[in-house]
C-alpha cells in the first residue's frame, strides 16, 4: 500500500483508510489483517522521537460535528490480541484499557497543558472539609437507551471496596443523594488533589443490571470475570471482536456524540513495535498508535501528517530490590548501586530526547522534585547522575564486609553479588537500558546475567519475591504521579507486585537514619507518607513530602533512574489534532480524550 508521502504510485492506489471508509463498520473487520505483526511482546516505554507534523490542526469545530457524520474509520493500532481481552476492568491482567477508553466515559481527566482536571461524566466536584459530592451530567446514557443514575454508582463504589480500591484508602462511607448526585464521606482530613487524582481512574464502566450479581459473591470471582460485550457510556459502542481488531461504532447516546463524526474506530492488533512503526511510515495504514515508543532514526522516516505528542509520563524505568535477600536488602549494597549506575549514559543509550534523569532518586517524579523539596533539595545525595562513583561504592561494599576476589564482589560468606536481572521482553527502550545497566554493574565488579521474560512472567517472578533485583518502573504512572504521595507509597508497599519487593514491614516499624543537618533521625516512613494524603493543602503536606524522600534517597527501597515523556502518534491529513497549547493536547490519551472533546474529527 502506497505512501501518503509521495512514494510509489500514489494516483493509482486507494489508502487502507480511504477503503476502510468504503467498507464501513460493518466491513472493518475483513479488512484488519492488512499487515502483519512481529511477534513481539508488551508495548515499550516511550522514548525518543520527533515527526514532521509539529503543529497539527486544530478541529475548528467547538465540539460539534454540526449534525453530518462521515462514513469514515479511525484506525489506532496496538499491540494484543483482542479475543484474549475483555471490558472488566477491575480484572487488570486482561484488560484492553485501550478498548475501555473507547466504549466508558471517565469520571474527570488531568491536563498536563493547564495542571487542571477536566470534567468528563461528571458535571461538578465538590469538596468541602470531610465530604466529597459528585454531581454526574443528567444527559449521562447507556448506549442501550437506558439512563445512568446513581443506582449504577453504588454498585461501583460496592465493588470498589469489596476489591480494595486505593480510594476506599479515603472514604470510610458514602450517600445517594438523588438520581445523579452521591457523596463520598471521608475517614478523615484528606488533600482534595488526592481524590480528585484517585477519580481520574474512575470510568462508567459499571451498570447495575451487568453487576449487582458480583456484589454477594467473592472478590476473586468478579476480579476473574472477562466482560465480553459491554454496556457503552462513552464515544462508541462494542461491534465486535477477533484476533486483528476491536471494532467499535459510534455511540448516538454519548452526551457529547455531536463531537462524533466519523462512524467506527478500529482498535487494530499489531506483533510489536515494529509493526506499529511500519505501519505508521507506511502513512496509510493506521491513524494513530497511541503508546509507542519510537527511536528518532525512526520517527525521522515517519510521513509530515504523523503527529507526535508527548506527554509526560511520570513513569519510567529504574530498579526493584528485593529487601529479604541477605545482600540486596542491605542498604550498603543498594546506595553502591545507586552510585555504580550513570544514570545520564542510561538515558543516552536509550532515547535522549524524551528521556530523562531523575536528579535525586528519591521517589519523586524527577520534574517536580525541586518545587516540592524546596530549601531541602541541596541536601539530597544525587548518586552521581552524569558519573559511576565507583569509588564511593567501593568504600561501602567495604565499610558493609564485601571484598573483591578475581574481580568479582563477594559477600563474608563468599557469595557473588549477582544474580538473574529481569527484563520485560519485547520493551526494546528497556532491553537497552537493561543493557547499559548490567553492563556498568558487572564492569564494576557485580556478577549479573539479564533474564528476559514475558510481560506476565517479569511481573511474576517481583510477585513471588523470587529475585534479588531486576528492571521495574519506579513510578506508578499517569497524572496521579505529580502528587508526591502516590509514587512515595507506592515505592514502599508496591502494590502493582502485592509487596513483592518485601519492604512493607520495613515501611510500618521505626527506621533510624541520618538526618539531615547531621547525626541521626527516626522515622516511620509508611506513617508518615500517610500523612502527606491527610493534609488540607499542599503547603501543609511539604514538610511530610520532604521527610519521606529524605528516608527515599536514604533506604532507595527502589532506585530510581529514568522519566520520560510518552510518545502518542495521530495523523493530520484526514483527521484534525488539538493544537499545541491547547488545554486538551496533554491529556492521556489524545486519540480517545481528543475524540470526547471534538478536537480528532474526520475532515469532511
Amino acid at each position: 500500500m502506497s505512501s501518503r508521502s509521495g512514494r510509489g504510485e500514489y494516483d493509482r492506489t486507494i489508502s487502507r483508510r480511504r477503503m476502510l471508509a468504503a467498507a464501513g463498520a460493518s466491513g472493518v473487520a475483513a479488512l484488519a489483517g492488512c499487515s502483519g505483526g512481529d511477534g513481539g511482546e508488551g508495548e515499550g516505554e516511550s522514548g525518543t522521537g520527533g515527526s514532521g507534523g509539529s503543529g497539527g490542526t486544530d478541529a475548528g469545530t467547538n465540539g460539534s460535528s454540526g449534525g453530518s457524520v462521515a462514513d469514515a474509520t479511525f484506525v489506532n493500532a496496538y499491540t494484543g490480541n483482542p479475543v484474549d481481552l475483555h471490558f472488566n476492568s477491575s480484572a487488570t491482567q486482561n484488560f484492553s484499557w485501550p478498548a475501555g477508553r473507547a466504549v466508558f466515559a471517565p469520571y474527570l481527566k488531568y491536563s498536563f497543558n493547564e495542571k487542571s482536571f477536566l470534567m468528563g461524566a461528571l458535571s461538578d466536584l465538590q469538596i468541602q472539609d470531610q465530604e466529597v459530592t459528585l454531581t454526574f451530567r443528567d444527559d449521562l446514557m447507556w448506549d442501550n437507551g437506558d439512563e445512568w443514575t446513581t443506582e449504577d454508582f453504588e454498585v461501583q463504589i460496592q465493588l470498589a471496596q469489596k476489591t480494595g480500591s486505593s480510594l476506599w484508602g479515603y472514604v470510610d462511607d458514602y450517600e445517594i443523594v438523588d438520581d445523579h448526585t452521591a457523596k463520598l464521606l471521608l475517614s478523615g482530613p484528606t488533600n482534595p488533589q488526592i481524590i480528585k487524582f484517585e477519580l481520574t481512574n474512575f470510568f462508567v464502566d459499571t451498570k447495575k443490571e451487568t453487576h449487582e450479581q458480583w456484589l454477594d459473591q467473592e472478590a476473586s470471582a468478579f476480579l476473574q470475570w472477562a466482560w465480553e460485550d459491554p454496556v457503552a457510556s462513552g464515544m462508541f459502542s462494542f461491534v465486535n471482536k477477533d484476533q486483528q481488531a476491536f471494532e467499535f461504532e459510534r455511540n448516538p447516546q454519548f452526551y457529547k456524540s455531536d463531537n462524533v463524526n466519523f462512524s467506527s474506530y478500529l482498535i487494530e492488533s499489531y506483533g510489536g513495535n515494529t509493526a506499529q512503526h511500519q505501519a505508521l511510515i507506511s502513512g496509510s495504514e493506521v491513524d494513530a498508535a497511541t503508546s509507542l515508543f519510537t527511536p528518532p532514526e525512526i520517527a525521522d522516516r515517519f510521513p509530515d501528517h504523523v503527529v507526535e505528542v508527548n506527554i509526560p509520563a511520570k513513569w519510567g524505568y529504574g530498579i526493584v530490590f528485593n529487601h529479604k535477600d541477605p545482600d540486596f536488602g542491605t542498604r550498603a549494597v543498594r546506595q553502591a548501586i545507586a552510585h555504580v549506575i550513570n544514570r545520564n549514559a542510561v538515558v543516552q543509550n536509550a532515547g535522549p530526547r524524551t528521556k530523562f534523569v531523575a536528579p535525586t532518586p528519591c521517589g519523586i517524579a524527577p520534574r517536580d522534585q525541586e518545587q516540592w523539596l524546596g530549601d531541602w533539595f541541596d541536601d539530597f545525595e544525587t548518586y552521581g547522575p552524569e558519573s559511576s562513583n565507583t569509588e564511593q561504592a567501593t568504600k561501602l561494599l567495604e565499610e558493609a564486609g564485601y571484598s573483591k576476589q578475581g574481580g568479582k564482589w563477594q559477600s563474608k560468606e563468599g557469595g557473588t553479588l549477582g544474580g538473574e536481572y529481569y527484563s520485560p521482553a519485547g520493551w526494546t527502550d528497556w532491553t537497552t537500558m537493561t543493557q547499559t545497566v548490567v553492563s556498568q554493574l558487572n564492569e564494576f565488579g557485580f556478577d549479573f546475567s539479564i533474564s528476559t521474560k514475558p510481560t506476565n512472567d517479569w511481573f511474576g517472578q517481583y510477585s513471588n519475591s523470587n529475585f534479588k533485583m531486576g528492571s521495574l518502573y519506579w513510578l506508578p504512572g499517569g497524572s496521579r504521579s505529580a502528587f508526591p504521595y502516590f509514587p512515595l507509597y507506592y515505592q514502599l508497599w508496591a502494590t502493582d507486585i502485592g509487596g513483592g519487593h518485601g519492604y512493607r514491614e520495613k515501611a510500618e516499624s521505626e527506621q533510624t537514619i541520618p538526618a539531615r543537618g547531621g547525626g541521626e533521625m527516626t522515622i516511620n516512613p509508611l506513617e508518615v507518607t500517610k500523612q502527606i494524603a491527610r493534609q488540607p493543602s499542599n503547603e501543609e503536606a511539604r514538610q511530610y513530602v520532604q521527610q519521606s524522600a529524605w528516608h527515599n534517597h536514604i533506604e532507595l527501597p527502589f532506585l530510581g533512574l529514568v522519566s520520560k515523556f510518552e510518545q502518542s502518534w495521530v495523523t493530520n491529513d484526514d483527521w484534525t489534532v488539538a493544537s499545541e497549547g491547547s488545554t486538551n493536547r496533554r491529556v492521556k490519551w489524545p486519540p480517545f480524550w481528543w475524540v470526547h472533546e471534538g478536537d480528532l474529527q474526520y475532515k469532511q
